[in-house]
């Protein structure tokens, strides 16, 4: 394991109380959250090789609070300009939070953290844990997400952290999901339809995976070695998909590797055949990963952001790292 730097930077915050709805008589608040980054003792600029280019790394930390509502983060999204971090967790809160860059681009802090309940289509928050594991998050084109929430299959749209849940037309298709082994992984697709795939299957070597367009929904399939799940994933440019995948049992313990997958093999009943880029390793450090997030800057160098789920555990930790993606020569 890494040692980690003993000083840790606590991060302000600020309260802002959002109104749910007007023609609702409660209000919804977005709390602010002291959240402590303390930065884990890789050096930024270090490469690691890959199978079609390589990642250096620009930064990172372990994100810490004292409030229990903390922790258990999945999915993650960045901003185009890298500012704006949106999670979600598997308690049914949103994480919304700053990020800060030192002048040479790399990534060294947090700031502004606030927490806001997962609201039901009644506008409240659910109470029933079995409806607050939310698993995936995608944000569209135009600024909503799609949340995938797993126990309670389901996909729901969202204008904005402090919106009242839409369900979408397609959650029958989840049915046959076990129940604590839903979708992982959401993208956006090109005419606004969406790629999901599970962390179960039909077969010992085979997990599910849908395409969504509208309210129509078909289905396709991953690759499972007995080892490696999908957790999550994030379009790369117009042409690829970059999956995050991770790994755990007794025997080999934790792992995390990032796949590509090219977008025009998404099609209806195809059998997807993701590549390796790389499988993460020391001096990285390794957790439970289950965030991924992808952007470019103006000068059109792609970053890549990688988010763990410390599952509300003291053995496990929540991380946030951040690499340059380097195209291969």
């Amino acid at each position: 394991m890494i040692n980690l730097l003993p000083r840790l930077r606590k991060v302000s915050a600020f309260v802002v109380v959002v109104w749910a709805c007007s023609f609702l008589d409660f209000d919804v608040n977005a709390e602010s959250v002291d959240v402590f980054a303390n930065p884990i003792s890789v050096r930024p600029g270090i490469r690691f090789e890959a199978t079609e280019g390589a990642l250096i790394f620009r930064g990172g930390f372990e994100l810490r609070s004292r409030d229990s509502r903390f922790g258990g983060l999945s999915g993650l999204t960045i901003s185009d300009d890298g500012v704006e971090l949106v999670a979600i967790s598997d308690r049914g809160w949103w994480l919304k939070a700053l990020l800060v860059y030192g002048a040479g681009g790399d990534l060294i802090s947090l700031n502004n953290a606030e927490l806001s309940p997962i609201l039901h289509l009644d506008g409240r928050q659910n109470e029933d844990k079995a409806w607050l594991d939310a698993e995936a998050l995608a944000r569209l084109p135009g600024g909503d997400f799609i949340v995938v929430f797993e126990r309670v299959h389901r996909l729901w749209r969202y204008s904005n952290v402090d919106a009242i849940a839409r369900s979408l037309c397609i959650n029958s298709i989840f049915t046959n999901l076990p129940y604590n082994r839903g979708i992982e992984a959401l993208i956006t697709l090109d005419g606004g339809r969406l790629l999901a795939i599970a962390e179960s299957g039909p077969s010992a070597h085979t997990l599910s995976g849908w395409i969504f367009d509208g309210v129509q929904a078909e289905s396709l399939s991953y690759p499972y070695d007995g080892y490696f799940r999908p957790s999550d994933a994030a379009r790369l440019d117009k042409h690829r998909i970059l999956v995050l995948e991770r790994g755990y049992n007794e025997r080999r313990g934790v792992a995390a590797r990032l796949m590509l997958l090219d977008v025009v093999s998404v099609i209806a009943s195809s059998d997807l055949q993701p590549r390796r880029f790389i499988e993460l390793g020391p001096p990285v450090p390794l957790d439970n990963f289950e965030g991924l997030a992808v952007r470019r800057d103006p000068l059109g160098k792609l970053f890549v952001y990688l988010l763990s789920d410390d599952n509300y555990s003291s053995s496990q930790r929540t991380l946030l790292l951040m690499f340059e993606f380097l195209e291969v020569d």
